[in-house]
């Protein structure tokens, strides 16, 4: 427990999270059909129902008033802030009126890496060393040991996904992790996965977050 954040008044955000569990084996395509449903169902549950959605280049999606002049026309500021993950079992769409927002969820253990790959991929997807001392240990390190590095590996790594979904550069971001750990975020282990949700914002900031398991 944080005793200095839960002891200061922050700011709250509020945030909405909507789980969607599915078949594990669906095709990607398939998970990808089902975001956007999801999507429209969270607008909907929001109170959103004139609304145009694209997607950038790197397949964020934007949320606009439908009222536009034209398809070139300047479109204004986005009515809401979305971000959409899916992984093997869960689709996941997260919402916030205020801030722009990020959630990615993982399967735990899903990326099939060992301690160490674990450690060179925290290296070079987050820009910083973690626990020097780790290296010197793992040999010995028991299953329940690599069990806890594995999720914290899976907390860190939803953390990094949901801040490059925020920023709408998927993973390609050159921030420290101690820079992307100062935004507002929660973080929920929901059976294997663990979802990780983000808003812009700052330290003296937190989220209050809605998580709702919906059936569509």
């Amino acid at each position: 427990m944080n005793i200095m954040r839960d002891t200061i008044d922050l700011k709250a955000i509020p945030v909405k999270v909507y789980i969607y569990k599915t078949a594990p084996a669906l095709a990607p395509g398939r998970q990808h059909e089902l975001g956007e449903i999801l999507l429209d169902h969270a607008l909907a549950d929001a109170g959103i129902t004139q609304y145009e959605r694209i997607r950038t280049k790197k397949g964020k999606p934007l949320v606009y008033a439908s009222d536009h002049q034209s398809a070139n026309a300047d479109r204004g500021p986005e009515v809401c802030h979305v971000s959409l993950s899916h992984t093997p079992g869960y689709v996941i769409c997260a919402l916030c009126v205020e801030r722009p927002v990020g959630v990615d969820v993982e399967i735990l253990g899903g990326h099939r890496l060992s301690a160490s790959q674990m450690r060179r991929t925290e290296k070079k997807l987050l820009k910083q060393e973690f626990e020097p001392e780790f290296e010197a240990t793992l040999a010995a390190a028991d299953e329940q040991q690599l069990r806890e590095r594995t999720c914290r590996f899976y907390e860190r790594w939803t953390l990094a996904e949901a801040f490059g979904k925020m920023k709408g550069v998927g993973l390609a971001f050159s921030e420290r992790y101690d820079e992307i750990v100062t935004c507002p975020h929660e973080t929920r282990h929901v059976e294997n996965t663990i979802i990780t949700v983000l808003a812009g914002g700052t330290a003296q900031e937190r989220l209050a977050t809605e998580w709702k398991e919906i059936s569509i």
